[in-house]
């Protein structure tokens, strides 16, 4: 027994010495940490990479990468690229596309909305990359359309941000949907995307490739790179937040989480994981592209096999028919039941499913493409009430028995093992089984196949049926029975974790355990599809998943001790002479490392080097190439400048500027407030300053920090907005004149009563002169309605006289007031359109602080609106607007609803963009509710917003729109 227990450690430290070390291999990104390549990030904290035996370095990309040289001379295993990969083939090297995930490309031209198809193009400005427009889809798309570098007006290089295209500097640029769109969608400016998928262009990428060398020296293992990747990018469409996390919190911050969620979205859209297999390649798309490509590196002999690493791998719906294929669409998931106590075969431990055939499942998903969902149970027995019960659809392993036939179908068995007896240290081993049954008390887990076995074939007398393996092992220890019978690979599982020196294997059946799937027994479709894969298991497949759980103890019987003795002290020796050359070999290694970080080190001081030699030059080349105007700023003196800010401040030369201070050209009666944000203000914020000749200048300003010539100097970029004024100002000068229209109109309504008052009163004095009848105190009366009369319209002129002043300072109203104003103005033109009106004031003579008349111009617009949407929409129904006034946290709320059926669903999010309008272009302008949002949000520092509403009136059920102003109160 001791020199059992010294072998087994000799074996332990032995095993352990030489335990096989992960293999370092590396994969370079084509950009930076994001969920475009979060299968293989997943593939790496999910350790199924490491599951293979890899230990995967995931480089992000550089302004310093070049990833096909990185390949091509070994300095990275794998890559990933795009649909220019072709292009690169050499005879010498010649790479191999090994997988494509993005089914289609994400890049593509956004453009602005008047710029509807390629041939829009010439004399525009573009931002895009050299590569971009010379070696991508993009490119293939220009040469479809004719179009030349030269077409453009300006090419600006690619900062890889949208902020440019949002302010109008360049008509279109290059961008990835998943990328740049977020900021796009969000800023809701109109633009129009021209995707070359649009345009009969094959368009996949994210592309994993390698050397051909380097797939032909281990083929399977790069089968099983792959199979991993797939696994990961299945896990992370499953579970988007967490990836996203991991992505966030362990790899780049670069974009928002936010940002990182709208990515994954568009990702799955691009790979199309619920059409095609995820790592797929396409055949006829490379096919047709070889054909296209016009490079003297290619080959005329080259074809798919050449280049695509095993280019029907993945083609596994090809193992199933059409009705196979429609039942799996169909099949939403696969309910399993195990054994939840059968280690290493399966187990539930903690709520999790694992062992040989969740490793079994979770193959059979990949290839399936329907989730296998476990259904827990308490036992064996459990697990086929469940089936019977129709819970389950499938048995994970089951034994084929006539009894058990009569309400399962079995596959093909796809684990086999036997059956042996378990009993303590100290019994014999016994040669024939049969011997004992009947005669010995033995132990078995009730409703195991063995039962049937044993009840057909032997002397069942003296069978113990247990509820666990446990069970039936306690009962050994204890005396109470004999042994124990269960497969060979669970007891002996079982006896290496728990019971090393107490049990052991003293016999075996010579029945094997044949364990299949069990299926319902009315779904022959589900059963024609399990046999189909267990058929196609790779055996390479089998065996990995046999190494990962099975080594088992069994005592065969025989004690040779003195081979025992001379087994170990060979053992000893061999141990001895290994430890020693692998001491030496990492000594080595250790050295070779360092010598390859000397190496590196050397090469990364003379980058440095060649970096700081040209660092001046960059600066200076970077200063001239914005558009903006630069101010670099030492102690408030400028001490560099560029082109640009000399234009805009009037001077010619650099050193005219250079040596001023720059607070001179601050306007002089906001200086003190300038200088404060100037310096400490870490956003964008507009002032004016004066140019050389004292002209006033409304500028955009922002300012960083940083070292320059080895000195702390602020750096200040500057936008002229004297263009973006001039147009806010006409917008402005449009939404006066589409308001002046409005009140004209309400103008004569609010006149015609009065007018014919004064006209009836003085015609009727008239008379009553010519005729001598007439009493003083009558007409006195009259006169005195023909006053009121007047005075009505003088206050009236007022009134509109108001609405178009343009408020300097801000006024205190109270809630009373916004609404006798605004009834003021419109209720006339409400009551010929047979509007009716209803006021609602929750929180009178609230008083707020705003400037009154910009207020009303946009709560007009709003009744305006209104009123033309129940014209157009209610010709047969009552109309109304309801104007609810209310305190809402700490605002005053102003809320204008009306009956008019609400704003379509596709159209809501842009009624407030400045041309957009619903109505005709004669009688709409599409300015009112954009210069609405704008005073209310950018004069007035409210909210805006609007949203379809269902509500009930008089016991009727009505729809229609409810615009919300929201006033900060004082």
């Amino acid at each position: 027994m001791k020199i059992n227990k010294l072998l087994l450690i000799l074996l332990f430290f032995y095993s352990a010495l030489f335990s096989k070390e992960l293999e370092k291999v590396s994969l370079q990104l084509n950009w930076k940490y994001q969920f475009e390549f979060a299968g293989f990030i997943t593939a790496y904290e999910k350790g199924y990479y490491k599951d293979i035996g890899l230990d995967v370095d995931i480089r992000e990309f550089t302004k310093d990468t070049n990833i096909i040289d990185d390949v091509t001379n070994e300095k990275a295993d794998f890559g990933i690229f795009d649909l220019s990969l072709f292009e690169y083939y050499n005879d010498k090297k010649p790479l191999m596309l090994l997988a494509n995930y993005m089914k289609k490309s994400g890049l593509v031209f956004v453009s602005k909305q008047d710029i509807i198809t390629p041939y829009d193009f010439k004399n525009k400005v573009i931002m895009a990359s050299k590569n971009e427009l010379e070696k991508s889809v993009l490119s293939e798309l220009l040469k479809k359309f004719s179009i030349k570098k030269s077409d453009f007006k300006k090419i600006e290089p690619h900062h890889f941000s949208s902020e440019d295209f949002l302010n109008g500097k360049v008509d279109i640029i290059t961008a990835y949907l998943s990328n740049e769109l977020y900021e796009i969608k969000k800023s809701k400016i109109p633009y129009n995307i021209i995707d070359p998928s649009n345009y009969d262009l094959a368009t996949f990428s994210l592309n994993l490739f390698s050397l051909k060398s380097t797939v032909d020296k281990n083929p399977e293992q790069i089968r099983k790179f792959i199979d991993a990747t797939n696994k990961g990018w299945e896990y992370a469409f499953s579970h988007k937040k967490e990836i996203v996390n991991i992505i966030y919190y362990k790899y780049s911050k670069l974009k928002s989480k936010d940002a990182l969620l709208f990515e994954a979205d568009e990702i799955e859209k691009l790979i199309m994981p619920d059409i095609y297999d995820i790592g797929s390649i396409r055949s006829e798309f490379v096919g047709s592209i070889l054909e296209k490509i016009e490079s003297s590196n290619l080959s005329k002999n080259i074809t798919n096999k050449d280049i695509v690493f095993k280019n029907n791998y993945y083609k596994k719906n090809d193992l199933f028919n059409t009705k196979n294929k429609e039942y799996l669409q169909n099949k939403k998931k696969i309910n399993v039941c195990i054994d939840p106590n059968w280690m290493p075969l399966e187990k539930i431990q903690n709520g999790r499913y694992i062992g040989i055939s969740k490793e079994y499942m979770d193959y059979f998903q990949s290839i399936l493409h329907v989730p296998i969902i476990l259904v827990p149970t308490n036992s064996w027995s459990d697990s086929l009430e469940k089936l019977k019960e129709k819970k389950c659809d499938i048995l994970s392993l089951a034994m084929d028995t006539k009894e058990r036939e009569k309400y399962i179908n079995f596959t093909k068995p796809y684990i086999s093992s036997n059956f042996v007896v378990v009993t303590k240290n100290d019994e014999l081993f016994v040669p024939d089984v049969k011997k004992i049954i009947g005669k010995r008390k033995l132990a078995v887990v009730k409703n195991y196949g063995i039962v049937d076995i044993l009840k057909e074939k032997y002397n069942y007398n003296n069978i113990v049926e247990v509820n666990s393996i446990e069970e039936g092992l306690h009962k050994v220890l204890s005396g109470e029975v004999f042994g124990y019978i269960d497969c060979l690979s669970v007891v002996g599982y079982k006896i290496q974790k728990e019971y090393t020196t107490e049990l052991k294997i003293v016999g075996k059946f010579d029945e094997a355990l044949d364990l299949s799937i069990g299926v319902q027994k009315d779904d022959l479709e589900l059963l024609e599809i399990f046999n189909k894969v267990i058929e196609n298991i790779p055996e390479d497949k089998k065996q990995e998943i046999l190494n990962k759980w099975i080594n088992i103890k069994f005592d065969k019987g025989i004690d040779y001790s003195l081979l025992w003795k001379v087994t170990i002290g060979f053992l000893i020796v061999i141990l001895l002479i290994s430890y020693r050359q692998k001491e030496l070999i990492n000594k080595n290694k250790k050295i070779q490392e360092q010598r390859n970080k000397l190496k590196e080190s050397n090469n990364q001081f003379k980058r440095m080097q060649k970096e700081l030699e040209h660092t001046l030059k960059s600066f200076e080349m970077l200063l001239s190439s914005t558009m903006d105007s630069i101010f670099v700023i030492e102690k408030n003196i400028c001490i560099d400048t560029n082109e640009n800010a000399l234009k805009l401040l009037g001077y010619k030369e650099k050193k005219e500027l250079i040596g001023k201070n720059i607070l001179n050209f601050l306007e002089s009666g906001s200086r003190r407030e300038i200088i404060k944000n100037l310096y400490t203000k870490d956003e964008p914020f507009e002032i004016n300053i004066k140019d050389k000749d004292n002209n006033i200048i409304p500028s955009l300003i922002k300012v960083k920090t940083t070292a320059f010539e080895g000195k702390a100097v602020y750096v200040i970029s500057l936008i002229d907005l004297r263009e973006i004024k001039e147009k806010e100002m006409l917008f402005f000068k449009q939404s006066k004149m589409a308001a002046m229209g409005e009140m004209i109109g309400n103008i004569a309504h609010q006149w015609r009563q009065p007018l014919s008052v004064i006209s009836a009163v003085s015609t009727g004095l008239k008379l009553k002169l010519m005729v001598g009848k007439y009493e003083e105190e009558s007409v006195i009366s009259s006169l005195d309605n023909m006053n009121e009369s007047a005075q009505y319209l003088s206050q009236t002129i007022d009134d509109f006289r108001n609405f178009y002043k343009s408020d300097k300072e801000k006024t205190r109203v109270t809630s009373n007031f916004i609404i006798d104003k605004n009834k003021n103005l419109i209720i006339s033109t409400l009551k010929d359109n047979a509007i009716t009106l209803f006021t609602n004031n929750k929180c009178e003579d609230l008083e707020i602080n705003t400037y009154l008349n910009e207020l009303i111009q946009a709560s007009v617009n709003i009744f305006n609106n209104a009123k033309d949407a129940l014209n157009l929409n209610n010709l047969n129904e009552e109309k109304f607007i309801f104007f609810d006034v209310f305190k809402e946290d700490k605002y005053l709320v102003l809320s204008i609803k009306d009956n008019a059926g609400g704003v379509p669903k596709d159209i809501i999010d842009k009624i407030f963009e400045p041309y957009f309008t619903t109505k005709h272009k004669s009688n709409g302008t599409g300015i009112g509710l954009y210069m609405t949002h704008q005073i209310i949000e950018n004069h007035i520092n409210g909210k805006i917003e609007v949203r379809n509403e269902e509500f009930e009136w008089e016991n009727k059920k009505y729809k229609g729109a409810n615009f919300l102003i929201y006033l900060p109160i004082l």
